[in-house]
């Protein structure tokens, strides 16, 4: 029998180009400027992904769905200092796009969607936690963006 889950949504749109945001994402240099102390990717469908960071602790995954420029999506391990999840596996997505704006030139997007948090109590904290944490990431991802460090990181 399947358990209940829940999820979580953040998004972030930006005048900088999906490209810089895709490496904010992926480049283990681009990750410890906004969101991670240490980071190690394996760039690739099928490669790890794992951060430490101050919002999130220890986080390992591993890259299930691997689309440069457009999606990363990352299959959490079980993380010890959280509750048992029993049969469930936290995801997080990320989507990249360009929206339109009208006179403007296009803005990038980026979208997480979470899911796979258990809806047991023991995991209530936790939900708040990545949803209260993602939300704090992403405004330094954005402040980054803005600023343009990300930009000098790549060139």
């Amino acid at each position: 029998m399947r358990t209940a889950q829940r999820g979580y949504l953040q998004s972030l749109r930006c005048d900088a180009p999906v490209e810089q945001i895709w490496q904010a994402l992926v480049l283990p240099a681009a990750l410890r400027l906004w969101h991670a102390e240490d980071a190690v990717v394996e760039a690739r469908q099928g490669g790890r992904y794992g951060y430490r960071s101050r919002l999130f602790g220890q986080r390992d995954a591993h890259i299930d769905v691997f689309e440069p420029g457009r999606r990363l999506r990352l299959l959490f391990d079980p993380n010890p200092s959280w509750p048992a999840a029993g049969n469930s596996v936290i995801v997080e997505d990320f989507l990249l796009d360009i929206r339109p704006t009208g006179a403007r030139k296009p803005q990038g997007q980026l979208r997480l969607l979470g899911s796979g948090v258990p809806a047991g109590p023991g995991w209530d904290a936790v939900l708040r936690r990545l949803q209260a944490g993602w939300a704090v990431a992403f405004s330094h991802l954005q402040r980054r963006l803005d600023n343009r460090e990300l930009e000098r990181l790549a060139s």
